[in-house]
């Protein structure tokens, strides 16, 4: 097997994105979902969590990122087995994860929490203005256009995951989707279906996301490859396959896999 990452991946035929925090960069969105969040609290304690919200997202997201939390108290847990996901913890990744154990300490239950959440998908749906990546809708056609697969799984519902797809100019360009995907715990149920379908044997597939249990490890575990967008944690992960820091460099490093696996055979 070639050394080289970029080659790789290149070389593959199958790659599977994430949506939010992968194929778009905006992160306006989660001012909109405090709001909602807070909408649900008595009006007299609404100030006091917006307040901890704004600090939790500007200046204390090291003390959230990268960590467990209880889903019942909000408290911080440790929890070493990535490759066994527990439903009684939240693993926070993104200010989606970060916002929702602000909610849990100020006693905000999950049924308003996902009320909440669903408001906040309609808000970007409709008026929230979103711009596409540079380049990667030209690297997904160049994939396709080479006979790889381009598809798409996200944990948001449908209406307003393709919504967001029209806005970013790429729902026609991806071949097929699962929505409420339920990641982690189905990930490797969806992957497996893909590689069924297409044909394509691990080694030559990608999975691309930004959240570490939910895409990253269920990959590494069936030996794909992965892209793992770190924009929050910044920790090292000497087995995810390419690492970047942003979703706007995802176009210029795909195109590069591209172009380096086109060298290569030459």
């Amino acid at each position: 097997m070639h050394q080289d990452p970029y080659v790789r991946i290149g070389r593959a035929k199958l790659f599977i994105f994430d949506l939010d925090g992968t194929v778009y960069a905006e992160t306006e969105h989660f001012e909109a979902y405090a709001r909602e969040l807070a909408s649900f609290l008595p009006e007299a304690r609404r100030e006091a969590f917006l307040e901890d919200a704004r600090r939790a997202l500007l200046h204390e997201g090291h003390a959230f990122y990268g960590h467990a939390f209880s889903r019942e108290t909000g408290e911080r847990v440790d929890v070493a087995e990535e490759d066994r996901p527990d439903r009684a913890y939240l693993h926070v990744d993104d200010p989606w994860g970060l916002l929702q154990v602000v909610a849990i300490r100020h006693g905000i239950g999950p049924r308003e929490r996902d009320e909440a959440f669903l408001r906040t998908r309609d808000f970007m749906a409709g008026p929230f203005p979103m711009q596409p990546l540079g380049g990667l809708r030209e690297a997904m056609e160049e994939i396709r256009a080479r006979g790889g697969h381009v598809v798409l799984a996200t944990n948001s519902p449908e209406p307003d995951s393709r919504a967001i797809l029209r806005k970013l100019n790429l729902e026609d360009v991806i071949e097929d989707f699962v929505f409420r995907a339920v990641k982690p715990y189905r990930t490797e149920e969806h992957f497996r279906k893909w590689l069924e379908k297409y044909g394509v044997a691990p080694e030559r597939a990608v999975s691309i996301g930004d959240h570490y249990r939910n895409e990253m490890r269920p990959a590494i575990r069936l030996g794909m490859l992965t892209i793992y967008i770190d924009r929050y944690i910044g920790r090292e992960r000497p087995d995810v396959t390419l690492r970047l820091t942003h979703p706007g460099e995802l176009g210029d490093v795909l195109m590069t896999c591209l172009r380096r696996a086109e060298e290569a055979e030459a």
